[in-house]
C-alpha cells in the first residue's frame, strides 16, 4: 500500500471511493510505515495518530506532521511541543527522536513525490 501525503489522495488516485474509507487507509499506512508501534515509547498497545504539531496550534494532516503513538504518549503530549514534551519522559530514547526528526524533515524530500505547479507557464 503506498503512503500518500494526505488522506484525501487516496481518495484522488482512486484507491477507494469513500472518505471513511481514505482515512483508515491513510492511517493504517502511517502505522505501517512505523512497525506498527509507538513512534516516542515502542508501545503496541491501543495505537493512535498523534499530530506532532497539534492541530490547536496549526498543525495539518500532512503526513510529515503525523505519526503513530499509543493512546498514552498521544493524551500527555496534548498540545504541547513534541520536542519539549519527549525530552521530560523517562523513555526517552535518542534512536526514537532522531527517527522523528527524519519522518518529520526527510519523508517530504525522498519518500513522497510531493509536485508542485510549475510557475511562468506560457500558453
Amino acid at each position: 500500500m503506498p503512503l500518500y501525503p494526505t488522506e484525501k489522495d487516496y481518495l484522488f488516485h482512486l484507491i477507494t471511493t469513500s472518505p471513511q474509507e481514505a482515512k483508515h487507509l491513510w492511517k493504517r499506512s502511517i502505522k505501517n510505515k512505523w512497525g506498527d508501534e509507538c513512534a516516542y515509547c515502542g508501545s503496541k498497545e491501543n495505537l493512535t495518530i498523534d499530530h506532532i504539531i497539534p492541530q490547536a496550534k496549526g498543525g495539518g494532516n500532512h503526513i510529515t506532521n503525523v505519526l503513530c503513538a499509543c493512546e498514552k504518549c498521544n493524551k500527555s503530549k496534548a498540545h504541547y511541543e513534541w520536542e519539549d514534551w519527549y525530552y521530560r519522559q523517562d523513555f526517552f530514547e535518542q534512536v526514537r527522536y532522531d527517527k522523528i526528526n527524519s519522518w518529520i524533515t526527510q519523508l517530504s524530500k525522498s519518500d513522497l513525490k510531493l509536485y508542485r505547479p510549475r510557475k511562468n507557464l506560457n500558453y
